[in-house]
């Protein structure tokens, strides 16, 4: 238990030196926020160029050092070889140096973090008995409760490490210490609400509190002329003696240096042999590296080239398409026009062909119109028939009509004489039968006569009315219909030949037309042609003489 509060301990005390350094304005980067990150000792060095800038140089220190132990431990070594000079000219203070500088390895290599911790103390130590130590002071009574604990702490351990650069004035300097620091030197174990302490709220805030800083200052400023006439009086006694110490630390210092450069140099000997090889390997593969990029650029070049010309060949193919496509469009109307002049000639050979028929329907014209003339001449002949027929036919109808008053009169006469006589047809039958027999024997053969006559004017009547009602129905529909005809083909033949003549006319336009547009079309095809012929040429000499060019070059190269 007792462990872990100790290391719990150590890390408040880490805590508040890290609080403490990042609240210096003095920093050039980012405040710390671990204890490890002060062992390059940048931070420190620029905290101590607030708290003593006469001594402490910011511009004189490396940094952004990574993982460079050397530089580091330059750093750290300048630090305390500079706060060593601080605390005994202007502090009159020592403290074991010597040891911290034994220590700055560890804190350079692996950072040490007691190291750095102890490093830190004889900062702390510094800021709270430099002249300023008012303000540095206000800063850790700014800082949070536990780490203000934890910072008293590590200032009372920092003072205790502390002791007199002059021997003679030890007492004073416990004095000195009792003034800064209370009357009481363990403060965390014995100090009270009312100890009139320098971390104590109620002496910070008291109302004589400036008096009582300033007193102190003045006191401690007269102690330090005191000290500084006392030992002016030794310091010519130990002056060799200091600087003894001083040239055989100095000297071990260099020894340490020295051997520690030359184990640096033999292993940076090492290095060198080992870089120096693996330089000349990469020397040999950067000169082929370059070859083989010199290659890469030409044939980059080369290939560039072959693309530019496949670009422009690419665009000429495209424009060379856009016109194919255009004479594709005049192909495709072109073959338009040649089906429309076909269908034309199709006509054109219908109505060469209804031309050749017209000589034949003429004739058959020809032949009707003769028969037609032999109808009607038959018919004026079967007229004069039926007019002859009709006289004979009219005297025999005289003739009856004679015969038939005849007739009448004698029945009239009979019929008379027999009522005169009153004598029956019996009685008298005998004398006027005969005499009636004998006339009607004759007019038998007349009435015979009469009838076959009137048979035959029948018959000759039916003929006639038959050849009236049959030749000129015949005649009329035959001449109707073979004028209807005539004029039918007259129409059409007219009709044809006025499609003909029209036909005739666009085949024509036609003709000029399509050898005009194929003129054109030849023309322009040829024109293009040859320009396109031109360019390949022209292009394909350019990539000969490139080629040739880069055949060239990679010779020469070879031969380099």
């Amino acid at each position: 238990k007792s462990q872990v509060t100790m290391s719990g301990g150590v890390e408040n005390a880490h805590e508040a030196m890290v609080e403490f350094v990042g609240s210096f304005p003095t920093l050039s980067g980012p405040p710390p926020s671990d204890i490890a990150e002060l062992g390059d000792g940048v931070a420190l060095f620029e905290a101590l160029s607030e708290i003593a800038p006469d001594y402490f140089d910011p511009t004189t220190i490396a940094r952004h050092l990574g993982d460079n132990w050397a530089l580091k431990s330059s750093n750290l070594r300048k630090l305390l070889r500079n706060l060593e000079q601080f605390y005994h000219e202007s502090l009159g203070k020592d403290a074991d140096f010597d040891l911290q500088t034994s220590k700055v390895g560890a804190i350079a290599r692996s950072s040490d973090r007691g190291a750095i911790a102890e490093l830190f103390e004889l900062v702390a130590a510094a800021a709270v008995t430099c002249e300023n130590r008012g303000e540095f002071v206000g800063r850790i009574m700014g800082m949070t409760a536990e780490n203000q604990i934890a910072m008293k702490g590590v200032i009372e351990k920092s003072l205790s490490r502390l002791s007199s650069y002059d021997a003679a004035a030890d007492g004073e300097d416990v004095e000195e210490n009792e003034l800064v620091f209370g009357q009481a030197t363990p403060m965390a174990a014995t100090a009270g609400p009312d100890e009139s302490s320098l971390f104590s709220p109620a002496r910070s805030n008291a109302p004589g509190a400036e008096d009582r800083n300033e007193l102190e200052r003045a006191l401690m400023d007269a102690r330090r002329e005191l000290a500084a006439f006392k030992s002016q009086a030794s310091l010519i006694a130990e002056d060799n003696q200091a600087t003894e110490k001083k040239l055989k630390a100095f000297v071990e210092d260099l020894q340490d240096r020295l051997e520690h450069r030359q184990g640096e140099l033999g292993t940076m000997d090492k290095e060198l042999k080992s870089k120096s090889v693996e330089l000349d390997e990469a020397r040999s593969k950067v000169v082929e590296l370059e070859e083989r990029v010199a290659q890469l650029a030409d044939d980059l070049d080369v290939a560039n080239a072959k693309a530019e010309q496949l670009r422009k060949a690419e665009a000429t193919v495209v424009a060379y398409r856009k016109k194919l496509e255009g004479v594709g469009v005049m192909s495709q109307q072109m073959n338009e026009l040649e089906d429309q002049a076909a269908s034309y000639l199709r006509q054109i050979m219908e109505l060469e062909t209804d031309v050749k028929r017209i000589p034949g329907l003429q004739k058959t014209i020809d032949e009707l119109q003769v028969e037609l003339t032999d109808l009607k001449r038959a018919s004026a002949d079967a007229g004069s028939v039926v007019k002859g027929s009709a006289s004979e036919i009219a005297e025999l109808r005289s003739k009856l009509s004679a015969t038939e008053n005849a007739k009448k009169m004698f029945e009239e006469e009979l019929i008379e004489l027999r009522s005169q006589q009153g004598v029956s047809a019996d009685d008298v039958g005998s004398p006027v039968g005969l005499s009636l027999a004998s006339g009607g024997d004759d007019s038998a053969k007349t009435k015979e006569k009469l009838m076959r006559l009137e048979i035959e004017n029948k018959k000759l009547k039916g003929e006639v009315a038959g050849l009236q009602a049959v030749s000129p129905t015949i005649d009329d529909t035959k001449a109707q219909a073979m004028k209807a005809e005539i004029e039918g083909l007259k129409e059409e033949l007219g009709r044809k030949e006025s499609e003909k003549a029209k036909i005739a006319g666009d085949k024509d336009k036609l003709e000029a037309y399509t050898k005009r547009t194929l003129a054109k079309f030849q023309e322009k095809y040829l024109v293009a042609l040859q320009e396109c012929k031109a360019k390949l040429k022209e292009k394909q000499d350019k990539i000969e003489a490139l080629e040739s060019r880069s055949a060239s070059e990679k010779t020469a190269q070879k031969r380099e």
